[in-house]
């Protein structure tokens, strides 16, 4: 019997692959953010996000991003729910 699933639900901009945190990338695919240093691959199954880090250094990597982060809104976030809610039905 299957009692919950978890989702990771992740949009452009939001870990960057050489996040001093650690990545599941293999490489950094973009020069402007290579600049900021290699991947950051992690093997670990564990959130990192609470690992202390730079965060200066982290968003000035997120400007040499080709395209503007992508963000939710209050509107769009229940909407995004009730899309996965609906596929999962």
């Amino acid at each position: 019997m299957i009692l919950g699933h978890h989702i990771i639900f992740t949009a452009y901009g939001f870990w960057l692959p050489n996040d001093p945190r650690g990545s599941w990338s293999d490489f950094v695919a973009s020069w402007e953010l290579y600049r900021f240093g290699d991947a950051t691959k992690t093997a670990t199954r564990r959130s990192v996000a609470a690992k202390p880090h730079n965060y200066e250094l982290r968003e000035q990597a997120k400007e040499g991003l080709k395209y503007p982060p992508v963000t939710f809104d209050d509107r769009q976030i229940p909407i995004i729910g009730e899309g996965i809610a609906e596929s999962a039905r």
